[in-house]
């Protein structure tokens, strides 16, 4: 008998759906009742004293409400005497809020560690956070995912012809570095200039390697309004390369991404299922790419 149960926020039940099958268990029930004026009331329907208890949801769109039903599902936990609580973070809203950019700015990922700490839950399985440094604002143990296998494994099975790893930008070099190595494949890097005064806006000014006639793989971590991949892709395009596809873990996909990566130069999109993605948020372009394996193997490691 399994001495550990696994729940599931609203944010991304099929893919809790999916880990739970993976690991032969149950999802635990809970009723996430909320008041008419939207205030969340939380009830747990489980015995959970001395047992390991389990939380998976994605922090995603909307963030606001996601954070904090994931905060009250945790004191609703924590006074049912639990041995242990572990939080699994699929996408952590507010993770490119990482550092101090301006002043009179908050450093919200901090906020949000904050956040989940309080809740007493006394360990973290995140997924590829926006920077290796958010760790550190954890006061309690986290295990760091890597979906680069994943993706890996998307792109041998598609035979690219010629393909090269792209890093959309110099910070996400040693993204792309680790993908490369992992292939066995070269990498080019894309500077771009961004501005801090508009937001998710970019503009790409300098292609450093060669892509001329290759299939131009971009990794990333975030897809958010799909300005920044959507100018990628056509810099490329205009470099040479004869096929443009974006790799990222995360499909935030918010305002007009849809429209915009649709009448891109991108011949295609793969995304995680960190985040849940509606039917009217898909296209053809699109692939999703399921990290339940990988969540399934973190939790298993943790609670053997």
């Amino acid at each position: 008998m399994k001495d550990y149960i696994l729940f599931s926020g609203s944010s991304n039940l099929p893919l809790a759906s999916d880990v739970a099958k993976l690991l032969n268990v149950t999802l635990g029930k809970v009723d996430l009742t909320r008041f008419a004026d939207g205030e969340l009331r939380p009830w747990i329907q489980e015995d959970l004293r001395d047992k390991t208890v389990i939380v998976l949801e994605s922090l995603s769109y909307p963030m606001d409400e996601h954070i904090m039903e994931m905060v009250l599902v945790g004191d609703a936990i924590r006074r049912m005497a639990p041995k242990n609580m572990i939080a699994v973070i699929p996408y952590m809203g507010y993770s490119r809020q990482d550092k101090l950019h301006r002043i009179g700015e908050p450093i919200s990922a901090r906020v949000i560690a904050k956040f989940l700490e309080v809740s007493m839950f006394s360990e973290m399985i995140c997924v590829d956070l926006h920077n290796d440094a958010i760790v550190g604002f954890f006061q309690v143990p986290v295990t760091h995912i890597s979906a680069l296998p994943v993706l890996a494994a998307d792109i041998k099975k598609m035979h690219y012809k010629d393909p090269v790893i792209i890093s959309p930008d110099v910070g996400g070099v040693k993204r792309a570095r680790n993908l490369a190595y992992i292939l066995n494949l070269p990498m080019v890097v894309m500077e771009k200039k961004r501005f801090l005064d508009k937001n998710d806006t970019s503009d790409v000014f300098q292609i450093i390697g060669d892509v001329k006639g290759k299939t131009a793989i971009i990794v990333d971590d975030i897809i958010a309004t799909g300005g920044t991949i959507a100018h990628g892709a056509k810099a490329l395009k205009d470099a040479g390369a004869a096929s443009v596809v974006v790799m990222s873990t995360h499909g935030v996909l918010a305002g007009d991404a849809v429209k915009k990566l649709t009448t891109s130069a991108l011949d295609r999109i793969i995304v995680t299922d960190s985040i849940n993605i509606p039917k009217e948020k898909r296209f053809p372009k699109l692939g999703i790419v399921s990290i339940a394996p990988l969540i399934a193997d973190a939790i298993s490691k943790l609670v053997r």
